[in-house]
């Protein structure tokens, strides 16, 4: 009886062989990445400001869809184009960054689609607080360079309530209206040099 469950067991590695050598490391590109971030300013118009990403890697499976991805971002370099407002959110009523200088992410699922696409949940830790959320992603393309090293391209979106990070500050219009909205509307676009293990 042992023969047999051995034989069983081999197989069993060799056909799991190919799934895990489809995992590839992912170096990411902190030059071509970055978070862009909208927020409805007076519920009349849109103000946009951009993260950097200091860091990030994960690994690709199926198709170049990323299998898992870990991010790290520089709240302390938050950029909307606008001194005065990059001061405000980089100060305790907003991000508090002396005290939470980063922004991090590290996926926990990862769905496959079709074409490229992918649905993306993972921890998002802001402000202090750690909360689930989901992205909608794509693979944006891949490209081999001069020097032989693969590229790939992925931009992903999703959209948060800032409350849910104790992000609270809520100044309105004497007519009642929100002088900042509470949903921020994210996309991610990061690129990457993969690499076989």
């Amino acid at each position: 009886m042992k023969q047999p469950f051995s034989l069983l067991a081999a197989l069993a590695i060799t056909l799991a062989l190919p799934a895990a050598a489809l995992a590839d490391a992912i170096t990411g590109d902190v030059n071509h990445s970055g978070a862009q971030f909208t927020v409805t300013h007076l519920a009349i118009s849109q103000v946009s400001g951009s993260i950097p990403v200091t860091s990030w890697s994960g690994t690709t499976g199926t198709g170049d869809v990323p299998a898992s991805v870990t991010a790290v971002l520089d709240a302390k370099a938050i950029d909307t184009k606008s001194e005065n407002r990059d001061s405000d959110l980089r100060g305790a009523d907003w991000f508090d960054v002396g005290k939470y200088p980063t922004i991090t992410f590290k996926s926990t699922k990862i769905e496959p689609g079709a074409g490229g696409a992918f649905t993306m949940t993972g921890d998002l830790t802001m402000h202090g607080v750690t909360k689930p959320v989901t992205l909608t992603g794509k693979v944006v393309g891949t490209l081999v360079d001069g020097k032989g090293r693969k590229h790939v391209g992925f931009s992903a979106t999703t959209t948060v309530d800032r409350r849910d990070f104790g992000l609270t500050w809520g100044k309105t219009t004497p007519g009642g209206v929100l002088v900042a909205g509470d949903d921020v509307a994210i996309t991610i676009n990061a690129e990457g040099i993969v690499a076989k293990p």
